[in-house]
């Protein structure tokens, strides 16, 4: 039975022991000079979809009916969920686990070791050992434009964006900064800080519950 229908661009380069599932699109639509590149020892979904110019590195994981767009860039060990959707140029590094219908727009860039759950907008920059179970959005002040152009959020290594958080516009989100859960924030945040509610900031010495004396606080990877 042909029942295992995959269309692969012939100039896609693929490593040794990397296996690809059925009903998968990688290499097209067709770019002049450009094709799709997929290291050793990964494997590919059903119903995944890989545009030119995108280079995969060795050990990583692409799970059923995800898309990656073109000229992205994919480290090694890196594991991509299911209906995972990641943008033009957009950078993931090493180790990083990309979750169950993450959006991760144009030209954002992910460092090693980090979880991302959320939506993730274009050229947000994400350190390493981060964890994003919320929002990163543009703060769209001119509601005329929707062709980008305004800076993105920056989070720092070593911060967690708690579930439906939202981190709005262009600010920093320094290392080592807790955002629970539900919180909204408009504002810089400085080292060291829980952040609750709207812009609510409270740094961790002053902070009276349990996640005060949490290995968070500590945690230089």
């Amino acid at each position: 039975m042909k029942d295992k229908v995959n269309i692969i661009h012939p100039r896609t380069q693929i490593g040794k022991n990397t296996k690809i599932g059925m009903y998968s699109v990688i290499g097209y639509p067709e770019n002049e000079g450009k094709h799709v590149e997929i290291g050793q020892d990964c494997k590919i979904g059903n119903h995944v979809t890989i545009y030119p110019g995108t280079k995969i590195m060795d050990n990583v994981s692409i799970k059923d009916f995800s898309c990656i767009e073109d000229n992205v860039r994919i480290g090694n060990n890196v594991f991509i969920d299911n209906n995972s959707y990641i943008g033009r140029e957009a950078m993931i590094d090493d180790f990083t686990l990309i979750l169950y219908e993450a959006k991760i727009y144009d030209g954002a860039k992910i460092g090693k070791r980090s979880r991302i759950g959320g939506f993730v907008a274009e050229n947000t920059v994400i350190g390493d050992h981060v964890t994003i179970f919320g929002k990163l959005i543009h703060s769209f002040r001119d509601p005329t434009r929707w062709s980008g152009g305004e800076e993105p959020p920056t989070i720092d290594n070593f911060v967690v964006v708690g579930f439906n958080a939202v981190v709005i516009g262009a600010i920093k989100i320094s290392h080592h900064v807790y955002i629970a859960a539900g919180a909204i924030v408009s504002k810089d945040v400085s080292p060291y800080s829980i952040v609750h509610g709207v812009n609510k900031i409270i740094p961790i010495k002053d902070w009276r519950g349990k996640m005060r004396k949490s290995i968070f606080w500590e945690w230089e990877g």
